[in-house]
């Protein structure tokens, strides 16, 4: 894909620090949506097998709120940033840097964290399945060996690198077939503009998001679970990579979300909450109430897709707005936490379910224990990161999507 306008030499290098931050935000909830499913109320699911004996009313809350806007806000930042690496370095300098970026962490990572979590699985089963006297962690061990370290293959929780690789090999191809038929890029162009800067922006994106969640399963978007990639999941992510993309060519826009962007701000955590119960109000009548089928279900579902698709654009819109305002200058704290936000996402999926079976006996509030199991996942997770640094010179160990 190809910019619009040439930009001026200040524009092209441009720090965009409240993106950035926004960008590590979203990573970062990470260990806070994984922590918070080891303590939802709701029975043991295939998705997430276990429970905490302490479970918290918050746990559920917190899943569903950060399902909805998490994944649209990172791929709209992927999107961005991916297009002015690719205006800044070329086409060639911007392969080799996804390839070295998302590429090697997903393949390295996916090899390295994969028997790790299935062998923290294994150790959280075991614990909640009353075997105090059996060593769990000898026993998990002995069961990852005999079953095969990388047996019953998925993605986990790096298909969201997955998906960046094909949806940049997408848009690579794409870029070339606009530049083969000139027509086609004076299209886009028209259309990229409009979506971005016309007054009619929001209703756009919201009418287009909407159609794409109409074709999921479940409200909100379905999560992937295997290797092979879900053209409706694609479709959808690809869209708002598209939107970040083209909000990079009329950068422009940025500055001008600035503009009420505290009231879009407040507006979407309003329709945040309004999505949730409804995503939850359907969960209950599908499984609990009526059935899936019924009427009452099918009702609620485009009703929670449409509050979904309103919800996930006036946080983004006005999170980057409020983002970009407050955050104008270099924060060397936010800076420290941008930068380690990559390795905390890659590496905090083990940690995320061994360490609450590791203290399932402890006998405190579920909430107070959930939140202090997601503080420790992150201070180790930091520590380790501090010893990168400590090895690796810190200008060159910064990890980037």
């Amino acid at each position: 894909m190809t910019a619009t306008p040439l930009p001026t030499l200040a524009e092209s290098s441009q720090r965009y620090h409240g993106m950035d931050a926004l960008r590590a935000f979203a990573m970062l909830l990470g260990v806070v949506l994984h922590v918070a499913l080891y303590f939802q109320e709701s029975p043991p699911d295939p998705i997430w097998p276990i429970r905490d004996i302490e479970r918290s009313p918050l746990a559920s809350w917190l899943v569903v709120t950060i399902h909805i806007f998490r994944m649209p806000v990172f791929f709209v930042m992927a999107g961005f940033f991916a297009a002015m690496i690719r205006q800044r370095r070329g086409t060639g300098r911007f392969i080799g840097n996804r390839i070295l970026r998302i590429g090697v962490p997903f393949v390295v990572g996916w090899f390295i964290l994969f028997p790790l979590v299935k062998f923290a699985f294994i150790f959280a089963m075991l614990r909640g399945g009353d075997l105090e006297n059996i060593p769990a962690m000898d026993t998990a061990a002995d069961i990852l060996s005999s079953e095969g370290a990388w047996t019953g293959s998925a993605p986990m929780h790096l298909w969201f690198l997955y998906y960046l690789l094909i949806l940049y090999v997408a848009a690579l191809l794409c870029g070339l077939l606009l530049r083969l038929i000139p027509p086609l890029q004076r299209t886009w162009i028209t259309l990229a503009r409009f979506i971005v800067t016309s007054r009619w922006r929001l209703p756009v994106l919201v009418a287009a998001t909407f159609g794409l969640l109409t074709t999921m399963e479940m409200p909100g978007a379905d999560t992937p679970m295997d290797f092979v990639p879900q053209v409706r999941v694609l479709l959808y992510y690809g869209f708002f990579l598209l939107v970040g993309w083209a909000l990079w060519n009329h950068r422009a826009t940025v500055t001008e979300l600035h503009r009420w962007c505290w009231l879009r701000f407040l507006l979407g955590l309003l329709a945040l909450g309004g999505s949730t119960i409804l995503m939850i109000a359907f969960f209950i009548t599908a499984f609990e109430g009526a059935g899936r089928d019924s009427t009452a279900a099918g009702v609620l579902y485009y009703l929670t897709q449409a509050a979904i698709a309103v919800t996930v654009w006036l946080l983004i819109l006005g999170g980057i707005g409020v983002a970009e305002r407050i955050m104008r200058r270099h924060h060397p704290i936010i800076r420290y936490l941008v930068d380690a936000s990559y390795w905390i996402y890659l590496a905090h999926l083990p940690l995320c379910v061994f360490l609450p079976a590791l203290f399932r006996e402890w006998d405190i509030n579920g909430t107070l224990k959930m939140f202090v199991m997601m503080v420790l996942v992150t201070i180790l997770l930091l520590l380790t990161w501090q010893a990168i640094l400590g090895i690796v010179p810190s200008r060159r160990a910064r990890l980037q999507v």
